[in-house]
């Protein structure tokens, strides 16, 4: 017996590549239908029953708890619920509404087949607890938190991760960058790079960015190149990264 999805994805590129990776996850799986608002999504789950929803977090109009409460005021019985977003901070509401797993952008093969494992163990809208707590703890432990401090000429400065545009080491010093200057940071980009994954990316081994401040990117004749940032900075882009990064920025 085939498994059958569908998915609510405000983005065309997010979509087509979710359904890919189900794709090549389960060759025989059905879409029953795709939604890119709360609208068509409502009326989505109105016409078909899926073995799973595969549902973004962030969509117009009200987002996925909207659409949800929408569709429990309508009576409507839900499928189990795989959500796939860049926020990792709505987990816990989101395994409020029995979600069967909490999966973050960008998707990976390994991450997807795990949850297409949960959802064909059980295909009823009440998950094992045990399997929520998992894939909960996943999440946090992705999860940046929101402040940091540093600390300057001899004072502890407070800053949160929505004010660092990029980070880069020099003379193997952690350098963060926001729009008051430069501060070091006494942690390793290894160590940054799983702890602010997705919000930033790892364009060289030198370098991490934060994806909503990159302008613009060129690329170079050898595979690689650079990008630059809304406030002028230049960072280098690997050419084994390039790939990634294009992805990221939904460029072909």
């Amino acid at each position: 017996m085939s498994l059958t999805y569908a998915l609510i994805e405000d983005e065309p590129p997010a979509r087509k590549r979710l359904a890919k990776l189900v794709a090549e996850s389960r060759p025989d799986s059905v879409c029953l239908g795709e939604a890119e608002d709360g609208v068509a999504g409502l009326a989505l789950l109105r016409s078909v029953q899926p073995d799973v929803l595969f549902l973004d977090i962030e969509f117009p109009p009200e987002g996925a708890f909207g659409l949800l409460a929408r569709a429990r005021e309508a009576g409507l019985e839900l499928p189990p619920i795989v959500f796939a977003t860049a926020y990792g901070q709505h987990a816990l509401e989101a395994f409020r509404w029995a979600a069967l797993d909490y999966l973050l952008k960008p998707l990976t093969r390994d991450r997807l087949a795990e949850a297409l494992c949960r959802v064909e163990a059980r295909l009823v809208p009440r998950p094992e607890l045990g399997a929520l707590l998992q894939a909960l703890e996943a999440a946090r432990q992705q999860a940046a938190p929101e402040r940091f401090t540093v600390l300057c000429k001899g004072r502890l400065r407070v800053f949160s991760w929505a004010e660092v545009s990029h980070l880069a080491t020099e003379s193997r010093l952690v350098f963060i960058h926001t729009a008051e200057g430069r501060f070091v940071l006494d942690r390793t980009l290894d160590e940054l790079e799983k702890l602010l994954a997705p919000e930033f990316f790892r364009c060289h081994r030198s370098a991490l960015v934060a994806i909503r401040e990159v302008r613009e990117l060129l690329p170079d004749a050898g595979g690689g190149g650079e990008l630059l940032t809304r406030n002028g900075a230049r960072l280098p882009v690997s050419r084994d990264r390039m790939p990634d990064l294009r992805r990221r920025l939904s460029l072909p």
